[in-house]
């Protein structure tokens, strides 16, 4: 009786001691995973290339949907445009010894820091469409300072340009819009209508507005000519296309500039 009341108590001790040994690593498991969370912290900076990355996959662009795996490179850039180019790397390698891999370009984009618009350029560059993306990124990075962009002071008072007691002009065979805006600059409110793209083809106008009356040839994109009519408080710029009229007039109106665009089909 004694030996087996001994027996017990042997075998009791050493069933506790390999439950504590057991228990000791799932401790540790349930530490760590408490723990490693507060070690993880975002990164919130990023390069250039990396912005434009997180930009484009944000996009309706068809190239982002129709590939798996999309790289972006910027082709070049400036203050007034970005290109860029997306690719897809393809695998040829016969071996693992020799490896092959070929680089096909599957779109090309074009980001306008003045009016920070996307464009896709992939079917015809003078002909660029509009991309949408996700306008957060734009405030969440300050890309103009990772890409080394400079914002020119003609751009600032332009930013802070506002519109006001606008009103939609329809009529047969036309369209159009026409606002009063707080500024006595015409000069600005031109320079609004180019880097905002608030007109078609707003690529085709002079970059700067001319001092005199001048006229442009085009002969692209459907447009034959553009001309200017330049007066002390009024500017009259005319684009002349194979198939309709896009007149734009801008006037000096009490402290104020009353802008009126106007689509004419023939």
């Amino acid at each position: 009786m004694k030996q087996s009341a001994i027996l017990f108590f042997v075998l009791f001790m050493f069933g506790c001691q390999k439950a504590s040994n057991k228990a000791e690593p799932i401790a540790e498991v349930k530490s760590a995973e408490v723990v490693q969370p507060k070690t993880v912290e975002q990164n919130s900076e990023i390069d250039c290339e990396e912005f434009f990355r997180q930009l484009v996959l944000s996009s309706n662009l068809p190239a982002v949907k129709n590939y798996k795996d999309v790289f972006i490179r910027i082709e070049s850039s400036s203050d007034d445009k970005i290109v860029l180019e997306l690719y897809v790397k393809n695998n040829l390698s016969e071996s693992s010894q020799n490896k092959q891999v070929v680089e096909n370009a599957v779109a090309w984009l074009n980001f306008v820091p003045g009016s920070e618009k996307l464009f896709d350029i992939t079917a015809d560059p003078e002909e660029p469409v509009e991309i949408s993306f996700k306008k957060e990124l734009l405030t969440q990075y300050d890309f103009r300072k990772v890409c080394g962009i400079t914002t020119r002071k003609n751009e600032k008072s332009i930013a802070n340009i506002a519109k006001t007691n606008c009103k939609e002009l329809t009529g047969e065979m036309m369209s159009g819009e026409e606002c009063i805006i707080s500024s006595n600059s015409l000069e600005d409110v031109y320079q609004e209508i180019i880097n905002q793209s608030l007109v078609r083809d707003s690529e085709f106008l002079l970059k700067k507005l001319p001092k005199t009356n001048t006229s442009e040839k085009v002969n692209k994109n459907g447009i034959v000519e553009i001309s200017y009519k330049i007066n002390k408080n009024s500017v009259i710029i005319e684009m002349l296309y194979e198939g309709g009229v896009t007149d734009i007039e801008l006037y000096n109106q009490n402290q104020s500039v009353r802008r009126k665009i106007v689509y004419n089909a023939d």
